[in-house]
């Protein structure tokens, strides 16, 4: 200290504030942890409806299939930057199913979920699924045509069912999903909801209690065996409410959506 700024004894620097031993600063209430984004990866037909029901019943607000203009416009900028992920916690369904690796790296510490299906009765649910004509969906959105177009061929590259391509495309994709997320068990959860897997398995991954509710299983025709394709099924439609249902674990043979 300078001559001219000596601290005659007992007193104070001007300039110094005054501490007590052993005070400990007073410190607001934590921040919360932000919200994970949360991405249902499986292909269509794997119980990706029953998987949005089960998310938002746990208190996550995800989108299933969404169908307006803005997811269409990322989808043809190859960007993965959907703008609903704005305001909403997650995707789910073949809309995030090609951008899944983008989206780890845009959205660290994200939960993805690969809802998988026994291989035959997948098919066999597919073979019905793909049955309407798309044109025929106009009405659903504006884009919507343009944008059912767009994913399936981006991931099946395809717009007819073909049993051989499907099946394919299936099995490369969980390889592949798999192999992404090798060791990292924190980040991928891979759940089988027609063989009975549900929230005992979801809640833990996602962080939050199993409810005392059953697992919803949204598809009417969620028991008719995979031998009798033809029966009819409810197409996908953009954003539709999904209502919790009532029924118990689906038979691996069981369609789902």
């Amino acid at each position: 200290m300078t001559p001219d700024r000596a601290v005659r004894p007992g007193s104070l620097p001007r300039t110094g504030a005054v501490r007590h031993p052993g005070a400990v600063p007073r410190l607001g209430p934590p921040a919360p942890a932000p919200r994970p984004k949360i991405f249902g990866i499986g292909l269509s037909r794997t119980g990706t409806r029953s998987l949005t029901a089960a998310l938002r019943t746990l208190g996550f607000d995800v989108a299933h299939y969404p169908a307006d203009p803005g997811t269409y416009a990322a989808l043809l900028a190859g960007t993965a930057r959907f703008p609903l992920l704005d305001h909403r916690d997650g995707i789910t369904d073949i809309t995030v199913v090609p951008y899944y690796q983008d989206l780890d790296r845009a959205w660290p510490g994200a939960k993805f979920i690969l809802t998988v299906r026994e291989e035959e009765a997948w098919l066999a649910s597919c073979r019905t699924h793909w049955k309407p004509a798309i044109d025929g969906k106009a009405g659903r959105s504006e884009v919507y045509p343009q944008l059912q177009r767009f994913l399936r061929a981006a991931v099946y590259a395809s717009h007819a069912f073909d049993p051989e391509r499907f099946r394919t495309v299936a099995r490369r994709h969980t390889a592949e999903v798999l192999r992404h997320f090798a060791g990292r068990p924190g980040d991928l959860l891979v759940l089988d909801i027609t063989a009975g897997q549900g929230y005992e398995r979801l809640a833990p991954f996602l962080g939050v209690p199993v409810p005392d509710e059953p697992f919803p299983h949204t598809n009417a025709y969620a028991r008719v065996p995979a031998e009798a394709p033809e029966t009819p099924e409810t197409p996908e439609t953009p954003e539709a409410p999904v209502a919790d249902g009532t029924a118990g674990p689906a038979a691996p043979t069981g369609g789902a959506r």
